[in-house]
């Protein structure tokens, strides 16, 4: 099989312009009069370390292109819709990085959930008083120091 001519100064440039325009590298190929199939070969043979000049500078042009784009996209999204930039664009949540995207989830501690806060001191203190003041009471007693020794998570 005869290998493909390189692409000529005028390929490169024209379709380094309409990926820089946005159009996608596929498609601007294609609307160089260049085929997809010739695109691909052009730059698989353009990163090779023995690529020929012209290669060479069409696998860069396209590189470069590809990036202009996607940094005039992100320059827009940035100035005129700020916080789809942050949840799409360098502050998304990765898993290296917690971003500005994540939600974040409440994480119970383990001894937040052993609390009983009628176990506080103070507290103790209080229902102490307030089943002696009752002992005259014994009902009442009764029903406050049943109410007192309920499990607060259970009602």
């Amino acid at each position: 099989m005869r290998r493909p001519l390189p692409p000529t100064a005028d390929q490169t440039q024209t379709i380094a312009a309409f990926i820089r325009s946005g159009g996608y590298p596929h498609v601007a190929a294609e609307a160089a009069g260049v085929s997809v199939e010739m695109f691909d070969c052009w730059l698989r043979m353009g990163q090779a370390p023995k690529a020929g000049a012209a290669l060479r500078q069409f696998y860069e042009a396209v590189r470069q292109a590809r990036a202009q784009a996607r940094l005039a996209a992100e320059m827009v999204a940035f100035k005129d819709r700020p916080l789809e930039w942050l949840k799409s664009g360098p502050g998304k949540e990765t898993a290296e990085s917690a971003g500005w995207t994540g939600t974040i989830k409440p994480q119970p501690d383990a001894a937040e959930d052993d609390f009983n806060p009628l176990l506080h001191a103070e507290l103790q203190e209080l229902f102490h008083k307030l089943l002696q003041a009752l002992a005259p009471f014994p009902e009442a007693r009764a029903a406050a120091a049943g109410v007192l020794t309920e499990n607060p998570k259970s009602g």
